[in-house]
């Protein structure tokens, strides 16, 4: 599954997202810095070497901080969806967005290409409470029924969040902008599996005494365990 992944211990700005209609929603009108990422995925194709391609995708993340970029980070596919890494990228406003894209030149040509497939996404920071890089990262992806209204769907997946938030200690939320789904990131970090342990057996009971008998309408839903590159 290509699940946009990503991302990571960053993000601590609170504001309402914008809507799939990309709406600007009243509280984005204060905004102070990593407000959005702009998040891609590469898979590993069958039989490639995972460590060519994960040396190409440090040298991009690179280039793309010195294009300005805020901050940049690698994650690699550890348990779930597709064997892919995940690249992360934050910047304060989408004015940062087009000085960065309207001055960047075109992209070279690779000699060979080393990923299977690819694709972007650009999401807005809702919540930002994981407060520490950690080595592993847990990331949930859920997407809602189509006959809810946005803000329906915003408050549905701000109910699931809280029972990872709780149990995670603290995780950050991201809201599709642009891009393939219409869905809502879960971020959460751990520092080992008897960490994770842990943690998820919180998780599962909040969600057998409180989540199970609600409906909440959940459309399509994934997690994948990452390990941190970058």
């Amino acid at each position: 599954m290509k699940n946009i992944l990503i991302l990571i211990s960053l993000f601590s700005v609170s504001f309402g997202a914008l809507s799939a209609h990309h709406e600007e929603d009243e509280s984005s009108k204060v905004m102070q810095g990593n407000n959005f990422a702009y998040l891609s995925s590469y898979t590993i194709p069958a039989g490639a070497n995972p460590s060519s391609l994960q040396k190409s995708l440090i040298k991009n993340i690179e280039s793309q901080e010195e294009a300005g970029y805020n901050m940049c980070g690698l994650l690699r596919h550890q348990f779930g969806g597709d064997r892919a890494f995940y690249t992360y990228c934050y910047f304060d406003s989408w004015d940062q967005f087009a000085e960065i894209n309207d001055s960047a030149e075109p992209a070279a040509r690779e000699s060979r290409q080393l990923h299977g497939d690819h694709s972007d996404n650009l999401v807005a920071m809702v919540e930002r409470n994981l407060t520490k890089q950690t080595d592993y990262i847990l990331m949930a992806n859920y997407t809602f029924g189509p006959y809810l209204t946005d803000n329906q769907k915003r408050a549905n997946a701000a109910t699931i969040f809280t029972a990872y938030n709780t149990a995670f200690d603290g995780c950050n939320m991201m809201e599709h902008i642009w891009g393939p789904e219409q869905a809502w990131y879960f971020v959460c970090g751990y520092d080992s599996y008897a960490d994770f342990a842990k943690k998820v057996e919180v998780l599962f009971e909040i969600h057998e005494t409180e989540l199970a008998d609600m409906k909440l309408d959940v459309l399509e839903h994934s997690d994948d365990l990452m390990t941190r590159v970058k």
